[in-house]
């Protein structure tokens, strides 16, 4: 009886076990079926201090239907987190619900917390889900996106961008890709077929300075995300399309056809490779003339922008690359399919893509990383500057104390301690028990003087606003770009909520406003890239509002400073200019125009190509007709400020620690002009997308002037701050005379 008994307790028991561990595995497989799918990125990558589309997919994105609440944190620099907006739900096929966010990181090493559900009723509590990531690409390195398969693009940004260069083929990067050291660049590749939710918007390209599209590839490509790609070569991109022959299969309506320089009418083989060669400066490309196949245009002569023919007796006259603006950004147009035979393999085909990648601006420089007496680049400059000059400061911002007073007020105070107290004490009075009195009464009169002190110097109540900001506007499309910086010093802890705003002078309607922290590059103390994060007095996390034009409950500590940076996109509703400008041989302008902003440019300039104009002043619709003023003068000579000596003519030297923030934007808008980072000893970082060097080059001038009216204004919950307007109109040119121009001859059939 008792065996019996004690076998059937083991049978009980076993059959306890088996479903405590049923139990267990369907709780595992339940919290598993819960925990949403994260994609972020692309192909895994994603880059510090970049907006970044964060798709979710599962059971916590939900149904569009229902409607639930999906929010993406991630870190800012002060590893706080920072809450998006409602992401965006989207049906997938199936039925289930993608939500994509965009966010920035500040961390290196990214963390999301996925927040879903709370919008369903009054007693549903958010649910929180925590997402470790790979480490992300460093700030201060340079990224692109590849669409295709082209083997001569990481030797071509060696040469190009001087860089160690690693591809992302669609794994997630490890921790010693990103501990390479020396300057980096990596390429992110996709076939373009994108899931849904990731590239449909322009701002998920933040992290990328140029985009490189192989026309074999497009076909494959999501519309969705070629029309993400447009918007963002309009806001500034660079794209890079390589397209021979297959060109025609491009349909000249679609929008990959607007990226052709013209239509294409049929493909023919040229006489061989030598043309190739003599333009690449390279040989060895295998002499099969039946595989090199270019598009013919219909009218050669009146395609738009730069062009680089080819000396070919089948294909005379014919464009082989063609560089033209593209809204504020520009495109680059190869009529060669590099990613196909014979150049796949060709090792000129590196040097052909470099030529393509190649700056304007001079090479050598050190990595942003390797920065100048702590400033790893411009944009770190530009921070500094704000928080030291306070531009267009509402109040008179707080003054910082300086380091001789300082060390002046402690070296005085140990004085009155020791010799001074003590001699009235033990030598003067010898009075022992005066120490009672005179210590006290030299503690609280050294209190009330840094108090005194810090009260003149400290900023008013509600604290001082100061801001920033650059307006470009592209005449030939209306596209207005804003860009903008501001930063609030208070007096005591607390949290404040800031909106960018656009102002109605401009009468511009803003159709995307973005607000984020404002923070170095590099692994400084709190830089995206730093190991550990910015120790904050303050820590509380913080959320966007409905959109990112608003945060929300931004924390900061007492007698600190906090900074934002801004951009925002709109649609202008009228004419900007009017007139006509033309290039001659020379690249000199010619013709008139006028611009009818609603009100006047001050201190104004034209720039074309290697030429700077002086215009002063020009009021609306007042014509200017650069056949009456003073001719042009160098832009270099202009943005580097040179002076002529007796002998020679002298550049004034970049001062990495000047606190100008007018000179700064100014020398950042025209970094390539400059000559880069050879001027200047630092990299652009994200001060790179103000440079319109590139279009000044191409088939475009550039106007820049300033105003009193604002364009854009920064509403704090203590007040508001509109910087001076800082304006730059790009205007078409027609470069007629250019000799890149194919001749009447060029338009007969071969």
């Amino acid at each position: 009886m008792i065996g019996r008994t004690g076998i059937g307790m083991t049978e009980t028991g076993r059959v306890a076990w088996a479903a405590a561990v049923a139990v267990i595995v369907a709780a595992a497989a339940a919290a598993a079926a819960e925990r949403p799918a994260v994609t972020v990125g692309f192909a895994g990558a994603y880059r510090a201090g970049a907006w970044t589309p964060v798709v979710v997919s599962g059971s916590a994105a939900g149904a569009p239907e229902r409607g639930a609440g999906v929010h993406v944190w991630a870190q800012d620099p002060d590893g706080q987190f920072v809450r998006s907006p409602p992401a965006r739900i989207a049906e997938r096929a199936d039925g289930a619900g993608i939500a994509t966010a965009r966010v920035r990181f500040g961390r290196p090493a990214g963390r999301l917390r996925i927040e879903s559900g709370g919008a369903g009723g009054a007693g549903e509590e958010p649910r929180f889900v925590e997402v470790d990531l790979p480490p992300a690409i460093p700030a201060t390195d340079r990224a692109l996106l590849l669409i295709g398969d082209l083997p001569a693009l990481e030797p071509a940004l060696q040469r190009a961008w001087q860089a160690t260069v690693r591809s992302v083929p669609g794994a997630a990067l490890t921790r010693s890709d990103a501990a390479l050291s020396g300057p980096r660049a990596w390429v992110v590749r996709t076939d373009g077929a994108a899931g849904a939710g990731a590239g449909d918007e322009p701002r998920d390209f933040d992290m990328f300075e140029a985009i490189v599209v192989c026309g074999r590839s497009l076909p494959r490509a999501a519309p969705a995300l070629l029309a993400g790609i447009d918007a963002w070569v309009r806001r500034g991109g660079r794209l890079v399309v390589a397209a021979g022959a297959s060109a025609a299969t491009i349909p000249p309506d679609s929008l990959a056809g607007g990226w052709l320089p013209g239509a294409v009418t049929r493909v023919i083989t040229l006489r061989g490779p030598r043309a190739v060669e003599a333009w690449v400066r390279a040989g060895r490309l295998p002499d099969r003339a039946e595989a090199i196949r270019v598009p013919w245009f219909a009218d050669p002569q009146a395609l738009p922008g730069v062009i680089e023919r080819i000396d070919d007796e089948a294909a005379a006259g014919m464009p082989l690359v063609v560089r033209r603006a593209h809204g504020l950004g520009t495109l680059t147009w190869l009529g060669l399919d590099v990613d196909a035979e014979p150049f796949r393999d060709w090792p000129g085909s590196a040097n052909l893509v470099a030529t393509l990648l190649g700056e304007r601006q001079a090479t050598g420089a050190a990595s942003a990383s390797d920065g100048l007496r702590g400033v790893p680049d411009l944009a770190g400059q530009l921070r500094v500057a704000l928080e030291r000059s306070a531009p267009g400061s509402d109040r008179p911002p707080a003054a910082p104390l300086p380091f001789e007073l300082a060390i002046g007020l402690g070296i005085l105070y140990v004085l009155c301690l020791y010799p001074l107290d003590w001699w009235l004490v033990s030598r003067g009075m010898r009075r022992a028990w005066l120490g009672w009195l005179s210590l006290p009464a030299i503690v609280a009169g050294f209190t009330l003087l840094t108090w005194g002190i810090a009260a003149r110097r400290s900023a008013p109540a509600g604290g001082s606003r100061f801001a920033a900001a650059v307006t470009d506007i592209d005449a030939a499309t209306g596209l207005v770009r804003g860009h903008s910086w501001s930063g609030i010093h208070v007096p005591g802890n607390g949290a404040v909520a800031v909106t960018l705003e656009v102002e109605p002078t401009l009468g511009t309607v803003p159709t995307d406003r973005a607000i984020s922290w404002l923070a170095d590059a590099g692994t400084g103390l709190g830089a995206s890239d730093a190991s550990t994060a910015h120790p904050a007095l303050t820590a509380a996390d913080y959320s966007y509002g409905e959109s990112l034009a608003t945060l929300e409950r931004v924390p900061i500590a007492a007698g600190a400073t906090r900074l934002f940076e801004g951009e925002w996109f709109g649609a202008h509703p009228t004419p900007v200019v009017s007139g006509t400008l033309s290039a001659d041989v020379q690249g000199t302008l010619r013709g008139s125009f006028a611009h009818h902003l609603p009100f006047p440019l001050e201190d104004c300039q034209l720039l074309h190509g290697n030429w700077l104009y002086d215009v002063g002043r020009l009021a609306p619709g007042a014509a200017l007709d650069l056949a009456t003023g003073r001719g042009p003068r160098s832009l270099q000579a202009a943005v580097t400020r040179r002076r002529a000596s007796t002998e020679r003519e002298q550049l004034t030297p970049w001062d990495p620690t000047g606190t100008d923030v007018e000179r700064i934007l100014e020398v950042a808008g025209l970094f390539a002009a400059a000559g880069g980072t050879g001027y200047t000893g630092l990299g652009p970082g994200r001060l790179r997308r103000l440079d319109l060097t590139t279009l000044a080059g191409l088939d475009r001038a550039l106007l820049v002037g300033r105003a009193a009216e604002p364009a854009t204004a920064w509403d704090y919950s203590s007040g508001r701050v509109a910087p001076r307007g800082r304006y730059r109109i790009v205007i078409p040119v027609d470069r007629a005379g250019d000799p890149s121009r194919p001749s009447s001859s060029a338009n007969a059939q071969p």
